[in-house]
């Protein structure tokens, strides 16, 4: 039978299944670009969670401090090494693009006296911060601090989620794999030097515990 020679009634049935048929196809179309979307974006967020768990909402950085720390930079360069004191497990958390990326460290105080943290320095960033991240209200927020103790014969661990390095403008390319020179400044004007390893961004703990 000739399509024009339908009823009315069955024509409009006709048209209707077609429009189904079509919105089912758009439908399931959708939903395939919703999957590999998905498929795609997994190391995005792995990323973006690493991120957000180590370096939370960043507050009270202004570019005087920022000229300050490139300052205290060249300075902890210049420092001699302080004795019996010691970084181990230093490892660097690599954010993708401009995002800072996280320092961490055991620190062993083998001192009959307490130190006092006051500063770090990289020798691939240009800019290097002492932070700790706490949760306020449910959230992560973290701040930039100005000294850390590690009282006499004890170890203090910068970790995720606690006190950390946050290392900014880097001056050379740095990748997954490199090592980075860090110095740790002391109140005493000495610093405690280690090699890190660089991590990938969804790295909770270090494969390789490195000693110096």
């Amino acid at each position: 039978m000739i399509f024009g020679l339908f009823p009315i009634p069955q024509r409009m049935e006709l048209k209707e299944k077609r429009l189904n048929f079509a919105q089912q196809t758009q439908e399931e179309n959708a939903m395939k670009v919703v999957r590999l979307a998905a498929a795609i974006g997994l190391q995005s967020v792995l990323v973006a969670s690493a991120w957000a768990a180590s370096h939370g909402d960043h507050t009270g950085q202004g570019q005087g401090h920022n000229a300050a720390m490139q300052k205290m930079s060249g300075t902890i360069q210049n420092m001699p090494l302080a004795d019996n004191v010691a970084v181990n497990n230093c490892w660097l958390r690599l954010l993708p693009g401009s995002a800072p990326s996280a320092g961490y460290f055991l620190l062993q105080n083998n001192r009959p006296d307490n130190i006092v943290v006051v500063g770090a320095a990289a020798d691939a960033f240009d800019d290097v911060m002492v932070h700790q991240t706490r949760q306020e209200n449910g959230l992560s927020r973290m701040a930039m601090v100005s000294d850390v103790v590690v009282e006499a014969g004890q170890k203090l661990e910068f970790k995720p989620g606690g006190y950390h390095l946050m290392l900014e403008k880097p001056n050379r390319q740095v990748q997954v794999g490199d090592t980075v020179g860090v110095s740790i400044a002391l109140k005493s004007g000495e610093k405690v030097a280690a090699k890190c390893e660089v991590k990938p961004a969804a790295t909770v703990s270090p494969a390789v515990h490195m000693s110096h």
